[in-house]
């Protein structure tokens, strides 16, 4: 008998055997030839060009406004504010989000501009914040040691 487990998706739990679940009894052979339905998104650095800075106050505006709505309906990842990145005239904008951003920040762009994304660890992020450390206990005076 092999250690090799299966993730079964209608019940959670992990199975012995491929072709069925040892915890539910479904079928689940067929969930390994389809690729895995969630992933947990990368955070890293997209920067966004545009090819003609002629135009970059409009093009900002476009990205801006996808920036704003993926702000609010996204949940908070720890990655701060940075709408103000987009009120500028140059033809590069550099921020910090999720990899599925990219897609919409490049259909908002259109054939104005290229978005690139580059993963960045969680450690490496320019915003961290510290961490943590506990207060130092409190000290006896010497006199009364």
């Amino acid at each position: 008998m092999s250690a090799e487990t299966f993730f079964c998706e209608y019940c959670g739990y992990n199975s012995t055997s491929r072709e069925r679940c040892t915890h539910c009894g479904r079928d689940i052979e067929n969930l390994f030839d389809q690729p895995a339905g969630f992933r947990v998104p990368l955070a890293g650095k997209l920067t966004l060009r545009l090819h003609d800075p002629a135009d970059a106050a409009l093009a900002w505006k476009d990205a801006a406004d996808v920036w704003k709505h993926e702000e609010e309906t996204q949940p908070d990842w720890g990655i701060p504010r940075q709408l103000e990145h987009f009120r500028t005239a140059a033809p590069t904008v550099e921020v910090y989000g999720m990899d599925y951003m990219v897609s919409a920040l490049q259909k908002a762009l259109g054939e104005r501009g290229t978005v690139s994304f580059e993963a960045i660890a969680h450690e490496d992020w320019p915003f961290r914040r510290p961490k943590y450390q506990l207060p130092r206990p409190p000290t006896v005076p010497r006199a009364r040691r």
